[in-house]
């Protein structure tokens, strides 16, 4: 189901989450999408993201909240 990145912060807050058919604003920024999978570790939304075949559609993946102390994240 579609939720908007707003709803997903609230509801997600503090987890990776792995998302598809996202829609963008004029600044190619997520402003929404489908939700997958939801995982408070990194490790678990990325093992279970490679399971998952989009067929094309636009994915996301992105942790909801502040980032803990010591984390860092290379794209």
């Amino acid at each position: 189901m579609y939720k908007a990145m707003d709803q997903i912060e609230k509801e997600y807050n503090g987890k990776w989450v792995f998302m598809i058919n996202c829609k963008k604003d004029e600044f190619s920024s997520v402003i929404g999408g489908e939700v997958v999978y939801d995982d408070k570790s990194m490790n678990e939304v990325l093992r279970n993201m490679k399971k998952h075949d989009p067929n094309g559609t636009s994915v996301y993946v992105r942790y909801i909240g502040k980032l803990p102390e010591g984390v860092a994240v290379l794209l």
